[in-house]
Order: C-alpha cells, then sequence, then structure tokens
C-alpha cells in the first residue's frame, strides 16, 4: 500500500496544497531544530570556556516559542485540510453516483455506509496527521544529516546507515499490519451490511419473531477481535521502531562520547551532534508510530478512488424522438472481477412498437441486457445502436428520457402513492396518475404515506406501482421504450393480465425480461439469452 496514492494528489487540490504547506512548514522546523541546537551547544561550549553567552540563551526561547507555534499552525493546517477532502471526496462521490454518465455496477449500500462513515472518518489520522509527518520525515532527517556531516562526518556516516533500518523494519511491520488492516476493514463492512439487512428486513423479522441480537452481537465481536489485533501489532511495532532508533542514536553517542574524551573532537561541535542525532530519527519513528493511524485511511482512500475510476458516457447525439429499430450484434461483457461472461447475445433486432420477451436461465445476462441499453453498463465487444447510431455516441442523459424503465426490485421515496408514482413528473395531473395506477391494477388510496424504502407495500404493489410509474411517463414525457425486468413476478394472474394489457395499449417497444408463461405468451417475439 502506497503512503500516498497519486489519484489523491492529481484528484484533489486541497491535498496539493496541504503538501505545499506540509513542506513549507517541514522546512521550517527543520531550520529551527538546528538553530535551537546550535546554540544550545554555543551556550554549553562557551560557559565551559568561561566566555559570555550574550543573546544566545533568548534566541533558544525565542526558537523554542517559534518551533511551538508551527508546530501549532502544522497542526491546525492538517486537521482543516483533512475536514476539506472528507468533504470534498464525499460530494465528489454523491455526485458520481448520481451523474447519469456514469459506466459501471453501483456499490453495495453496507460497503458505502462503511465508506462514507468509519472509513471517511479515518481521513483525520491519515491526512490530518501522517500526511503532514510524512513531509516533516523526508525534510528534517535531510537537513540534520546535512549539518552533522559537516560538523562530523563519521557521525553522519552512522546516522546514514542505521536510519535505514527503520525503513526496513516499517516495511515489515507494513506487510504485517496490511493483513490485519484488509480484515479489519472486512470486518467493519460485514458489520455495516448485516446492520442495514436487518433494518431493512425489521419489520418482516419482527412479524416472524426472528430476533437479531445475537447475530448483531457475532459480528460486532468479530469487527472487535480485529481491532485488538491490530492494536496489539500497533504497539509491538511502536516498541520494535522506540529500540532501533534509540540504539542508532546511542551508538553516536558512544561514538562522539569517545572522540571527546581523545580530545580529536571539540565539546561545541560535540553538542551539535548529540542534540541533532535524536532529531534525525524522531521524524522517521513517529511516521512509524503514526503508520497504523493511517492505513484505515490509505485503504478508504484507495476503495474511494477505485469506486471513482471508472468510464462515463462523452456522447452528445441526440437520441430519436420517436420509436426507432434497437439492434444488438455480437455483444459480449465480463463484469469486474469476475471469469465467466456475463451476457453473449450475437444478435438482437427489435422493431419500433414491438413487444418482445427476453428469456433464459437465472444468472444468463437477462438484467445485464438491459443494463446495456440503459447505458449502465459498457459492452466489452459489440455493439448496441438506436436508430443506427451506438449507445455510446449518444447524449445519455437524453436517452434515458426516452426510456421508461422498471427494475426487479423497484424503489419507494418518502411520501405518498400518488407522489411514488408520479417520480420525476411532479406536474403530473391526478387524474393522470390515477389512470396509470388503474392500467397497472393497482387499487391502492393514491393518498396513502410511505416511506422510503420497501417495507411499506408487498413486492407485487411494489411491481405494480412501479409499471404505472412507467406508463404515465410513456404519456407525458414521449418516452417511446419500456424496460422491465420480472414485472409480473409475484402477481395473481387477473393483476398480470391488467398489466401486461396496459403494455401492450402503451404502443411503446417494450422488452420484458421474465420467466412467466404468461407475459411470453403476451409477447410478440421471444428472445433467448444465455451467457
Amino acid at each position: 500500500m502506497k503512503p500516498l496514492d497519486p489519484r489523491l494528489v492529481r484528484r484533489s487540490g486541497t491535498v496539493r496544497t496541504h503538501l505545499v504547506w506540509s513542506v513549507l512548514l517541514g522546512a521550517l522546523t527543520a531550520l529551527l531544530v538546528i538553530v535551537v541546537s546550535w546554540c544550545v551547544a554555543e551556550v554549553v561550549a562557551r560557559r565551559f570556556d568561561g566566555s559570555e553567552v550574550l543573546l544566545f540563551p533568548a534566541a533558544i526561547v525565542a526558537a523554542f516559542a517559534l518551533r511551538a507555534g508551527i508546530a501549532w499552525a502544522h497542526g491546525v493546517v492538517s486537521e482543516r485540510a483533512a475536514i476539506r477532502v472528507k468533504a470534498e471526496l464525499r460530494a465528489e462521490v454523491v455526485d458520481d453516483l448520481l451523474d447519469p454518465r456514469r459506466v459501471g455496477p453501483r456499490p453495495e449500500s453496507g460497503r458505502l455506509v462503511a465508506l462514507l462513515g468509519p472509513g471517511m472518518d479515518a481521513f483525520d489520522g491519515y491526512v490530518g496527521r501522517f500526511l503532514p509527518q510524512l513531509a516533516l520525515a523526508a525534510i528534517v532527517p535531510a537537513a540534520v544529516i546535512g549539518v552533522v556531516a559537516w560538523v562530523d562526518l563519521l557521525s553522519a556516516v552512522i546516522i546514514v546507515v542505521t536510519l535505514p533500518l527503520i525503513g526496513v523494519f516499517m516495511a515489515l511491520v507494513g506487510l504485517l499490519t496490511r493483513d490485519r488492516v484488509e480484515r479489519r476493514w472486512a470486518a467493519m463492512e460485514r458489520l455495516s451490511r448485516h446492520f442495514a439487512d436487518v433494518l431493512d428486513g425489521l419489520v418482516v423479522l419482527k412479524v416472524f419473531g426472528r430476533r437479531q441480537e445475537r447475530g448483531i452481537r457475532e459480528v460486532g465481536e468479530r469487527h472487535r477481535a480485529e481491532t485488538m489485533r491490530a492494536l496489539r501489532l500497533a504497539f509491538l511495532s511502536s516498541l520494535v521502531l522506540e529500540l532501533i532508533s534509540t540504539i542508532s542514536v546511542a551508538l553516536v553517542a558512544v561514538s562522539v562520547g569517545l572522540r571527546v574524551v581523545e580530545g580529536d573532537l571539540g565539546l561545541r561541535d560535540a553538542m551539535v551532534v548529540l542534540l541533532l542525532a535524536p532529531e534525525a530519527y524522531l521524524p522517521v519513528r513517529r511516521v512509524g508510530m503514526m503508520f497504523h493511524d493511517s492505513t484505515e485511511g490509505a485503504t478508504a482512500t484507495a476503495e474511494l478512488l477505485d469506486l471513482l475510476d471508472h468510464d462515463r458516457h462523452t456522447g452528445t447525439v441526440v437520441p430519436p424522438a420517436a420509436p426507432a429499430p434497437i439492434v444488438v450484434r455480437g455483444a459480449r461483457l465480463t463484469h469486474r472481477g469476475r471469469t465467466a461472461v456475463s451476457l453473449s447475445l450475437d444478435d438482437l433486432h427489435v422493431e419500433p412498437g414491438e413487444f418482445v420477451a427476453v428469456v433464459g436461465p437465472s444468472g444468463g445476462g437477462k438484467s445485464t441486457l438491459l443494463d446495456v441499453l440503459l447505458g449502465f453498463e459498457r459492452l466489452d465487444a459489440g455493439d448496441v445502436t438506436i436508430g443506427g447510431t451506438s449507445v455510446t455516441d449518444l447524449d445519455i442523459a437524453a436517452w434515458r428520457d426516452s426510456v421508461a424503465w422498471v427494475p426487479q426490485t423497484p424503489h419507494l421515496v418518502a411520501g405518498t402513492i400518488a407522489e411514488n408514482i408520479a417520480l420525476g413528473q411532479p406536474a403530473a395531473p391526478r387524474d393522470e396518475i390515477a389512470a396509470a395506477a388503474a392500467d397497472a391494477g393497482l387499487d391502492l388510496d393514491l393518498d396513502r404515506a410511505v416511506r422510503e424504502g420497501t417495507t411499506d407495500l408487498s413486492a407485487g404493489e411494489r411491481r405494480r406501482l412501479a409499471v404505472a410509474r412507467a406508463l404515465l411517463r410513456v404519456r407525458r414525457t414521449g418516452a417511446w421504450l419500456v424496460l422491465l425486468d420480472e414485472p409480473t413476478a409475484g402477481l395473481d394472474a387477473l393483476h398480470e393480465a391488467l398489466v401486461l394489457d396496459a403494455l401492450r395499449a402503451s404502443r411503446a417497444t417494450v422488452l420484458v425480461v421474465t420467466h412467466r408463461p404468461e407475459s411470453v405468451a403476451a409477447a410478440d417475439r421471444v428472445v433467448e439469452v444465455v451467457a
């Protein structure tokens, strides 16, 4: 895992500004460290000689005060940068998920909650403390070694030889920590997903008397155990880094002390080396100590950047305003992270106004075909054309305005039944909403309130509401393509017949993914998809 992901630097102006400030403040810190050490060494040497120290004590006090002020400013700048980076990334993720030009699957809600919640909170340690310390670790030791080499070359050689040992042990600790952090992060995601699933199905679970305290307790216990393992490793690694740096400073001190006794090194130069030697190891040692504080933030950063790293639609061609032929040729698609083909379709030609049923085994690529037509996925090979124009060349937002989509699991928003049917069309008249509901067989009070989610209505009622929403969209906006994924699953024969009749009467081009024999029988043509 890289200490600083280059993608974060390229994407965030706040991070770039923060790094510039960290370098400037780190350079001032290095300068003050050298000034303080030199002044203290000068005072000690002069007092041994009986000379006047003049203004050196005042300079030491001023330098210490200035160093404290710079440390405070560094902390303030870092904390504010962490807050701004979190706000920027959260806003960017939300905008990205809502961007119609986005290509690729949406993340699971549990993973997204974990990333935008605890994952983003870890940025305080990563951006606010680790990255500034990384700048200090790059600047202060180099400046200190340069001054020590000017004063005493042998001591500088000892520092140069022993300083990389801290880096070696940090690398070894990093290899051990990576697995611990990944397991802890996986435990956090499992806990988030489990909790979200329990909340989604809480009403059903309560009705059937299923208690979830034990499951949540077990998942939480696994998360606690992984956290404690990571903390134990953090404490042990900090002990190792302290031991290595202490031994290294001792080697410098012994060498300096012996040469002072022999008269080969002056007292002032020896004091400069002794005071600067710990400062060469301190920033690097603190980086190692903060590494554990940063790993979770770095992991969350990598996952967020992976989430934002995807293709986007760039087409600008205006799609057909009237029903047009839809042609699929040689379509092949394999989802990221999988080896099996998700969609394989050699040829499909849908005429305007045609009702086509798409059938095939589960996992054969039927829903993936709808995702490709909507522009949510991009083919690895082959092409999809609308009226002779490839989907990738169309203005995707304008194209989706021509489509009414009924997903396999329709979603509700907080409001009334009427508001959910008129979603995206707030100006729809009440009578048109009622007509769409009646045609879809949705015999519910339009003023009935529903909450966000899927627990207020049955599965069949949700599907009929989604069909009514699609019918209203076709009638009011001129959408001429209706894509449906199992719209009649869970419906009785009467309601299924009402839905199918309403779809045929819409005069739109209809592609319906289905396993129901009645839906297949109502279609003009049947297409089988087998990945």
